[in-house]
């Protein structure tokens, strides 16, 4: 989509009534904000996991009704599949549509009414691109906590979204619908056309055998014994491999069994350097370089060629990367801030018990997580990265990421960014920035446009990696090493610690051996007191922490607390 396309879908929404329907009116200052439909949510009277809800709220993080609609459905480039297959498709079972509300929640994706940027009432975070329809960032940074009957929706909290179960049943359906007739006849007379019924079904038994195909490689280069489940996902290992998939083929793959939960997007603009491992640094044109690997990772599409001179170099890889729709999605994220405990919703913070807990806080954890006004124009957030055998927690992730390596295949002597020729094998990083320095050469006008941004808001100089460990002789030691933020409305995003592996902020204020061994995830109805996602029984999915990759050690800063104090600092952790 060109930047004018860009600019045109966010003027259409400029206007709550042109995007939804419904009035607003707000509560206590820094609370929330009552909607009738007024940003198109959809909340399910009967959820088939039990957490039902009757109202839907938002709370005032700084967006309006116009850029919360934009940021959920703004094409970023992800072509998953042809649009109108997921629109027209039946669930594997059934005739019922596959995209029908109540389907769409069993994996926590977060249903919509009709607006004219979503008029299929796509779920949060699924955009249109082309004749195709992916993922953008919104699918896996919008959560939804449910409590006595109201739903909460968060901008930029971590999702609880099922993204591999989707997956994997989109891909059921596409089966089902090719192995029957019938089926596969309401398709063909569903999906747009001219010619008679036999030419219109051999059509879609061709587009659905090419999209069936790509699903199956897909799950192959992606199995492992791991099973990411609700509200994570490996997302570096999966862009790893689709990376893969673009430079040699999928037979390569790495397992990716190392999930992660969904980081908070509040304030990631203003952070110096992202990521759990804090590998990537936002400085000058970084924050689009990273959000371009995350489409890569979305199944965006790049055109890998060999390039052997540095005029060849310079044309860059085609790609279908939104460069100018990646821009303004970050310059978005810089006005949403943190979300603030609604006590109109929840119950009330004891303010006795969090004053209390403040002290607690400024002793025991703020060297690690600096505190950060929310309202202050020009906050910024400078890293704090821990080596993995000081902070102890589960190092898979980190450890994959450094080892991680493939054969160069097309790039196989061809000259990188850095003018040198690539080996035969070479690291999955090296890899990555290449696919993403190269899609960018291809859109010159949205890298220097996030470059120039970067300067405006001070970011255009690297930073130095101040607590990251430097070994001359080991450059990947830095990376094994994980990041701590602050933690301004980390009560909105649970399950903790960077694998998920904590269900509430209690929990992680224990020693790791009283911790749940095993837990339950994806229920959206939230524990207030705990502060959590409600988490007991065996269902939708039970977190197992004896998994490789699933660890819940580490972390032990104040564990040793008696236990009032413990909720002295839970309570202050409310307020933050």
């Amino acid at each position: 989509m060109t930047f004018v396309r860009s600019f045109a879908l966010i003027l259409s929404c400029l206007s709550p009534a042109a995007c939804a329907t419904g009035d607003a009116k707000f509560g206590r200052p820094g609370g929330v904000i009552r909607t009738i439909g007024e940003r198109a949510g959809l909340v399910l009277a009967d959820d088939a996991h039990g957490d039902r809800a009757t109202e839907l709220v938002y709370l005032d993080q700084g967006w309006g009704p116009a850029e919360t609609l934009w940021y959920y459905h703004a094409d970023q480039g992800s072509a998953l599949m042809p649009y109108d297959v997921l629109v027209h498709l039946e669930q594997k079972d059934s005739e019922r549509p596959f995209i029908s509300p109540e389907h769409l929640a069993r994996f926590r994706l977060l249903t919509q009414r009709p607006t004219p940027n979503n008029p299929d009432a796509l779920p949060v975070g699924f955009a249109r691109h082309g004749d195709s329809v992916g993922l953008t960032c919104a699918a896996c940074h919008t959560s939804q906590l449910n409590y006595r009957g109201t739903a909460i929706r968060i901008d930029g909290a971590p999702a609880l979204a099922d993204i591999a179960g989707f997956l994997r049943e989109v891909r059921e359906a596409l089966a089902a619908t090719l192995a029957d007739e019938a089926k596969l006849a309401r398709l063909a007379a569903a999906l747009p056309g001219p010619g008679p019924d036999d030419a219109r079904r051999d059509r879609a038994r061709a587009t659905l055998t090419d999209t069936l195909a790509w699903f199956d490689s897909y799950e192959a280069a992606n199995r492992s014994s791991t099973v990411e489940g609700f509200g994570r996902l490996d997302a570096i290992g999966r862009i790893i491999n689709q990376v893969i998939r673009f430079t040699s083929d999928p037979k390569h793959s790495l397992e990716p069994n190392a999930p992660t939960s969904f980081p908070i997007l509040w304030d990631a603009p203003r952070h110096d350097y992202v990521q759990w491992t804090g590998f990537s640094a936002n400085a000058g044109a970084g924050s689009i370089g990273r959000n371009a690997g995350e489409v890569i990772g979305v199944f965006g599409r790049v055109d890998v060629v060999r390039h052997d001179s540095e005029q060849a170099a310079r044309r860059g890889y085609r790609s279908t990367i939104e460069g100018q729709a990646l821009v303004a999605m970050e310059e978005s994220l810089r006005r949403l801030k943190s979300p603030v405990w609604p006590e109109d919703v929840l119950p009330p913070i004891d303010r006795a018990l969090a004053s209390r807990g403040e002290s607690l806080y400024n002793e025991r954890c703020a060297a690690c997580h600096a505190r950060i006004d929310r309202d202050d124009p020009r906050r910024a957030v400078v890293a704090m990265v821990t080596a993995i055998d000081v902070v102890g927690t589960d190092d898979t992730s980190a450890r994959n990421l450094v080892s991680a390596k493939a054969p160069a295949g097309k790039l196989e002597g061809a000259l990188s960014p850095k003018g040198e020729r690539y080996a035969a094998e070479l690291s999955a990083l090296t890899l990555l920035v290449d696919l993403v320095s190269r899609s960018l050469a291809a859109q010159p006008l949205a890298a220097a446009r996030a470059a120039a941004n970067a300067k405006l808001h001070g970011q255009h100089e690297t930073p130095k990696q101040g607590d990251h460990r430097r070994d001359p002789a080991d450059p990947t030691a830095a990376l094994l090493s994980y990041k701590a933020r602050p933690l301004n409305g980390a009560w909105a995003s649970s399950p903790y610690l960077h694998n998920g592996s904590v269900p509430t902020l209690y929990h992680l204020l224990l020693p790791a051996a009283e911790r749940p061994r095993r837990f339950a995830v994806g229920r959206w109805e939230f524990d207030p007191k705990h502060v959590g996602h409600v988490s007991d029984g065996e269902a939708p999915f039970v977190l197992d922490t004896g998994v490789t990759g699933n660890s819940n050690r580490g972390h032990e800063y104040g564990t040793d607390l008696p236990d009032a104090d413990r909720w002295a600092l839970v309570e202050y952790l409310k307020t933050l």
